[in-house]
This record gives structure tokens, sequence and C-alpha cells, in this order.
């Protein structure tokens, strides 16, 4: 499928600075309408990189930024998440080289900007567990 100019713009302008905290572009009309969200900036913190770099060391920087800018602008599915504690946590999902690429924001009313929370690979039979899981609760 063909991205639209804008979204390509958007998963163009992923430039993630790994020292610091970056400020990336809103996510789609189109997605946010059908989360019924408003449109806000995208914040990843500095201990989030630092925790995922961690937690996953799998995913190169290079490779981070590319499957952080397809998942949050052009996600084959959002997934919300089954835990009510966690009731504003949207998995944003893309299956890009084989791999689905997973960037799981939290997007509080309250909040100034959508935060991404975690970014992680996950296999197909995982994913299927989270899209069966988000109508249990």
């Amino acid at each position: 499928m063909e991205h639209s100019t804008e979204k390509q713009n958007k998963i163009d302008s992923v430039k993630i600075d790994f020292e610091t905290d970056n400020i990336l572009p809103g996510l789609n009309k189109e997605d946010l309408e059908s989360l019924g969200k408003e449109d806000k900036p995208v914040l990843l913190k500095k201990n989030i990189i630092d925790r995922n770099e961690k937690q996953h060391p799998d995913v190169g920087r290079e490779e981070f930024q590319k499957m952080l800018g397809e998942a949050l602008y052009t996600p084959n599915i959002i997934i919300p998440e089954k835990n009510p504690l966690k009731s504003n946590y949207y998995h944003f999902v893309k299956y890009l080289d084989s791999v689905n690429f997973i960037a799981l924001l939290e997007m509080s009313e309250s909040k100034e900007n959508y935060e991404i929370v975690h970014m992680q690979k996950m296999n197909d039979k995982n994913i299927e567990r989270l899209r069966r899981n988000k109508n249990n609760g």
C-alpha cells in the first residue's frame, strides 16, 4: 500500500536523538479519529530509549528509528491495551521486513503529549494474543 505524502513526511521526520527527549509529529488524523483522540505531539523520553536499548538489544538504532516511524504513522493495526489500569495505552503494530514492530503509546487526555512507553519486535503468535485479549475485560 502506498504511503500518502503526509505520512511519508512524518516517517522521514523521525530522527531520534538518543541522548535526549524527542518530540515527534502528531499521529495521523484518521487514526486519531478512529480512537476518538485529539491531536498531540508524540514524546519519546530519553529514559525510555535507554530502557529499550537494554531490554531489546536486537533492535539497532537505525532500525529503531525506521520502525518507530512506520509503526506510528502507517500502522497495520492499533490494539487497545486490555488491562483496565492502562486503558489509555495503545499498541501501534507495523508488519515490516517480515517482523512485527510494536510501539506502545500512552494516550492520556491529561498529558500535553502522547508518550511512547515501549517499543519491541513481536512474533505473529504474540500479536494474535494481543488481538484476542483486547475484547476481554
